[in-house]
């Protein structure tokens, strides 16, 4: 589903209504099955993909937060007890306990992201060393590239980065991040936000402003104008040129 398409048009113009109509209180939910609804357009086995990223994203996360709480309940509790060799000591084990699962949820990521969108990149270059030496080349996988992959995957990377900092909580309503994760009007194209900055929208209640509404309405007319008018024609001379 194009951004610039007539089902897309309709799909917003449907879910706006639905988000002033509703109860406010189901607002949030309401963005996150429209984002997975319009996930679900570009296939539903992408939704898979997208999954396992939010899952794996959100346990690491309350993982990492649950060793640094461990850590604040074990040094207030044996302050008299413990030498300050001690408390140095216990602090470097946590720590490296919290690296091992950040660097797992970085590399288990940014690894799915790397076999799907350069592993035939990769065949394709040892194909070329094949062909020089004569040998039988390699088969190119047939792999699905899942919509925005690479825009979720640095948005939760950002995400669990900033909880191993202890910059905020881990989101504890594991719907709430699915929501962060998969925001439909960011998934494709971007911005990669910061989970303090979007969620602070994303959540809270909203009434109808008309003038904010109003303000927004232009930005989207004016995006459509550089995309259509704009953007559309200079791809064309850049192609012809090229």
């Amino acid at each position: 589903m194009l951004f610039t398409s007539y089902s897309f048009i309709l799909f917003l113009c449907v879910v706006i209504g639905l988000y002033y109509i509703i109860p406010k209180r189901f607002q949030w939910e309401l963005l996150l099955v429209s984002s997975f609804v319009f996930y679900y357009f570009s296939g539903w086995s992408n939704l898979l993909y997208i999954s396992v990223t939010i899952v794996s994203t959100y346990f690491i996360g309350l993982k990492l937060d649950s060793l640094n709480k461990k850590q604040n309940i074990y040094l207030k509790g044996n302050k008299e007890t413990l030498s300050r060799e001690d408390k140095k000591a216990y602090k470097e084990k946590i720590k490296a306990k919290r690296w091992k699962w950040l660097l797992f949820c970085l590399i288990f990521n940014l690894g799915i992201l790397a076999v799907i969108k350069y592993t035939n990149f990769a065949i394709a270059n040892i194909n070329s060393i094949f062909t020089m030496f004569k040998m039988n080349e390699l088969s190119f996988v047939n792999l699905l590239l899942p919509m925005g992959i690479s825009f979720y995957t640095f948005q939760t990377m950002g995400y669990i980065i900033d909880v191993y900092r202890g910059k905020y909580e881990p989101e504890k309503n594991i719907a709430k991040l699915a929501l962060f994760v998969s925001f439909f009007p960011q998934l494709i194209q971007g911005p990669i936000s910061r989970y303090d900055d979007l969620s602070l929208s994303l959540y809270k209640e909203q009434s109808f402003d008309a003038k904010g509404f109003s303000f927004g309405f232009q930005r989207v007319l004016w995006g459509y104008f550089k995309k259509l008018v704009i953007a559309d024609r200079i791809v064309v001379a850049v192609l012809e040129i090229t």
